[in-house]
């Protein structure tokens, strides 16, 4: 996320050019809730993502329209500033800034916009229902978020948890469930529809504040699959509403909890019961502020800071006595958190993902055992005829070398991070003037040296 904070001259100027916005660009207005010392405002990229950018920016943006010149944008956004930006300022923001984020451009071909890759993403995502379907269904679930429905369901899922606590038949349902190839699958079954309409939650919850869900897939999150719903348009919400579509998909856990123990009333079925004790682990991993799950992203929303892992590097520059831009443009209350989150986060997957790397080899060399295995039960289901183990069998497998493609994926991910890290360092010492083994005595930082 970009932004200016002063102007630069680039020379002579053409105040008579015109700029455009780049195509399928909309300004969304002020990123409310935010935790900044200063406004930030949204705009939104044909490719659907959000760009938070500076009052200034999103001023000189919003006065472009395809027909004013820079000096006439340039004279408008002087009187919305109260401050003088001259045309050739206007230039500057726009070749310099904007155009680089894939916002504005005056000539030159706009190149592809950079967008964020962090490291810990998803890999291998694929779309599962395209923004089409997603958008005809949510509505369907919105109004589950009335405030009379909220009430009752919160009731239901207290009353379903006190029951749990209390009933007997939890350890001889997982017993009984474990033990047989069909009452395994269903377990499966229910827990894929579940995280289904666990993204549904976030889609609904975003539509029922006014903003438009995008499509669900699926990828890796490091070893694991994990499902995941595009509700980057959500960010032009204000906090309730971002807070709605964060915590839509445990609420919908919880839905999917009470009819669950309404069904397993009437029918006694015992992967249900497991499945409601399994689901209840799933939510409170959700609420976790560590990997981008659920709780990283409530967690961003209650603070107004929508990219925490965008602090990590700033807060531990500024721990080593640095100044850094970025933690100075929070405020003091904002800054004090996002230290905080940092301080603990940053140990936690350090630790997690060395005890990771250390037992990965045995981790790999176990899935691809049990790989085989489950191959030659299968093969041995097919000629028995045993379709329920043979579908059994299958699963396994596949979710057996999940984790063979995620390490792989992140290891390439990882490696070319590294490449790049390697490659700026290598061409900023190349740029960098040699410095003088010895200086004179009566040199003072920020002097002239005549050569």
């Amino acid at each position: 996320m970009s932004e200016a904070t002063d102007v630069e001259a680039v020379g002579s100027t053409d105040e008579t050019a015109v700029p455009r916005l780049v195509d399928g660009v909309r300004l969304c207005g002020e990123y409310e809730g935010g935790g900044y010392a200063e406004p930030r405002y949204l705009v939104s990229r044909a490719d659907g993502q959000m760009v938070l950018v500076s009052p200034l920016l999103y001023q000189v943006a919003s006065e472009i329209d395809g027909q004013r010149t820079l000096r006439e944008v340039a004279e408008r956004v002087t009187l919305a500033q109260d401050k003088e930006v001259s045309p050739t300022g206007v230039e500057y923001l726009v070749n310099k800034k904007l155009h680089p984020m894939g916002v504005a451009t005056l000539s030159e071909p706009v190149p592809d916009p950079p967008r964020a890759r962090p490291l810990l993403s998803l890999a291998l995502h694929r779309v599962l229902l395209p923004g089409p379907v997603v958008r005809a269904i949510a509505p369907i679930f919105a109004p589950f978020y009335r405030p009379t429905a909220i009430a009752i369901m919160i009731c239901a899922f207290v009353a379903v948890d006190g029951w749990l606590v209390w009933n007997g038949g939890i350890d001889a349902a997982f017993h009984r469930s474990a033990g047989d190839p069909v009452l395994v699958l269903s377990l499966m079954a229910l827990w894929v529809g579940s995280t289904l309409f666990h993204e549904f939650g976030h889609a609904a919850g975003c539509h029922y504040g006014g903003a438009r869900p995008g499509a669900i897939g699926v990828g890796i999150l490091i070893l694991y699959p994990c499902f995941y719903t595009n509700v980057t348009d959500a960010y032009r919400l204000d906090r309730r509403g971002r807070l709605r579509t964060d915590l839509g998909g445990i609420y919908f856990n919880a839905i999917f909890i009470v009819a669950t123990a309404g069904v397993y009333a009437v029918t006694h079925y015992p992967p249900l019961l497991v499945f409601m004790v399994l689901n209840h682990l799933q939510m409170l991993q959700q609420l976790l502020p560590l990997l981008r799950l659920d709780g990283y992203y409530i967690l961003g929303d209650l603070v107004g800071v929508p990219n925490l892992f965008a602090f990590v590097r700033p807060v531990l520059q500024r721990m080593k006595g640095k100044r850094v831009p970025q933690t100075h443009q929070l405020n003091p209350r904002v800054r004090a958190m996002v230290t905080t989150w940092v301080l603990i986060v940053v140990p936690v997957l350090i630790i997690a993902l060395v005890s990771l790397l250390i037992r990965l080899p045995y981790y790999l060399a176990t899935g691809t055992a049990q790989a085989w295995r489950y191959g030659e039960v299968a093969m041995n289901a097919v000629s028995q005829g045993h379709v329920a183990v043979v579908l059994l069998a299958i699963f396994s497998v596949v979710v057996l070398m999940l984790p063979w493609l995620g390490a792989t994926a992140f290891a390439i991910r990882t490696g070319r991070r590294v490449a790049k890290m390697i490659n700026r360092h290598r061409r900023r010492r190349a740029i960098r003037p040699p410095r003088g083994r010895h200086r004179r005595r009566t040199e003072r930082p920020g002097s002239f040296q005549p050569s």
